[in-house]
């Protein structure tokens, strides 16, 4: 079988999960109001086993850990800084067996890795002396653990950013870089996202500018609003001209918990989706937050293969 990177040089369109966290949420799991579904594989582990199996039935090729808020920053909020490593070598397996029990074939297991403060900071992004440590920590975790790529999720500042890419890096594998991006209030400007407002309105261009030159293996948009995403891969495409992804959000974060009302429907996501993909050339889709094996499914059943000949859109990126 190709690898992953093989199949994106061959112009194939690569099919992610859906929201991990929240779809857990959704199946009776409760979120912790500090580390969210950060412990979710310790106290319900076959439920996020079966989130990982749904996925992988629907036709995700890559299904991601439950590790987007298990560093040990996070963790040591509620005290369990010193199991840092057993809880990701645990939802790693937990997602190894899934991939045993469900796929039929070929399926890569992402661990993630973001920017994610306990839900109790004020900071917006984690930030502290260790913060560099822990992400490396993370990254050699979930190498020796075996996942088969890395996913920096949530970027959305320069100095942050950069810490968890380069942790990320430092493990050797391929690593998918995640911004975060919203409209400025006045609608007429992509800024970096926010929701404590413990960050300045940070230009996401100047975002994008500052990591790209850190480089990895593919970069897009994630956990943004879909009226949100489009505007940010204009801006992505100027500068990124490895491959791209977008799996964007639905719905809003009621802290620790969820809102799905008013969520994309499958049906309207499809539609969006094969938009970016035709207009801004994305080969690595799924969804994030608020999204469910239901939007995998019908992604699955109506994309194609692989990539337009021509895009919609054409761009020259440095």
């Amino acid at each position: 079988m190709n690898s992953l990177s093989e199949r994106l040089k061959n112009n194939e369109i690569i099919l992610l999960d859906g929201g991990v966290s929240t779809e857990i949420q959704k199946r009776g799991v409760p979120m912790d109001s500090d580390v969210w579904s950060g412990i979710a594989h310790k106290t319900h582990p076959e439920v996020v086993r079966q989130v990982h199996e749904d996925y992988i039935r629907a036709g995700a090729q890559v299904i991601t850990a439950n590790t987007y808020s298990t560093a040990r920053h996070v963790l040591e909020s509620i005290d369990l800084g010193s199991e840092v490593k057993s809880i990701n070598t645990e939802a790693v397996r937990l997602a190894k067996t899934a991939r045993d029990n469900a796929a039929k074939n070929e399926t890569w297991i992402a661990g993630s890795m973001s920017s994610m403060a306990p839900f109790t900071s004020p900071q917006e992004v984690a930030a502290s002396e260790k913060v560099a440590d822990n992400y490396r920590e993370l990254a050699e975790i979930l190498a020796e653990a075996g996942v088969d790529l890395i996913i920096a999720e949530m970027m959305r500042d320069a100095v942050n950013s950069k810490l968890v890419i380069e942790a990320a890096l430092s493990s050797g594998l391929p690593v998918w870089i995640g911004y975060s991006a919203m409209m400025s209030d006045d609608g007429k400007s992509v800024m970096n996202w926010r929701w404590k407002n413990s960050l300045p309105a940070g230009n996401f261009e100047e975002l994008v500018e500052a990591i790209t030159p850190l480089g990895g293996d593919a970069a897009g948009i994630m956990h943004s609003q879909v009226r949100d995403t489009g505007p940010a891969l204009e801006i992505l495409c100027k500068h990124w001209n490895g491959p791209k992804l977008a799996y964007a959000e639905t719905g809003e974060l009621e802290k620790p918990d969820w809102n799905f009302k008013g969520i994309c429907a499958p049906k309207e996501y499809v539609a969006e989706i094969a938009d970016w993909v035709n207009n801004y050339g994305v080969q690595i889709v799924g969804g994030c937050c608020g999204t469910g094996p239901e939007h995998i499914r019908m992604l699955k059943e109506s994309l194609p293969k692989h990539l337009p000949k021509k895009l919609k859109r054409n761009y020259n990126p440095p």
